[in-house]
């Protein structure tokens, strides 16, 4: 090795003999015929049992689920107030009065509800008349 570039090349063709010589599908060197028998290899383990997929979760009804507090990591995270009027507009400057999340497209309540479930806090409900930075008007 002469410099430093010809063994920049040669180490991962080096790591590429050691794995094949390391790898299962490696086949053993022959023995001598004089030579002691070898060892049986160890058999390895076998494969960990596959952990059943847990069912799809049901929609929560409207009733069931906690609401969602506005100190909760993911509500911080997108600016979620429960009150439309009380939004940060400094921080957020595309925010309008009219919206709402009961005006929203993400939001799964039905019409009227005071609250109601979005994929965004799954497992909470939000207020009908809360806002976060997610919002996307609801198509027509």
């Amino acid at each position: 090795m002469t410099t430093r570039r010809r063994f920049i090349f040669m180490i991962p063709a080096s790591g590429a003999v050691l794995a094949a010589a390391c790898s299962d599908q490696a086949t053993p060197p022959a023995a001598a015929p004089d030579a002691a028998p070898a060892a049986a290899p160890m058999a390895a383990p076998p494969p960990p049992a596959p952990v059943p997929a847990a069912p799809p979760a049901a929609p929560e009804s409207s009733g069931s689920a906690p609401m969602l507090d506005e100190a909760d990591p993911a509500a911080v995270a997108l600016g979620y107030v429960a009150d439309t009027a009380r939004a940060d507009k400094t921080k957020y400057p595309n925010h309008a009065d009219s919206q709402s999340c009961a005006t929203c497209g993400l939001y799964q309540g039905t019409a009227g509800a005071d609250a109601g479930p979005c994929p965004l806090f799954a497992g909470k409900q939000v207020a009908a008349q809360g806002w976060c930075a997610s919002y996307v008007k609801k198509p027509a």
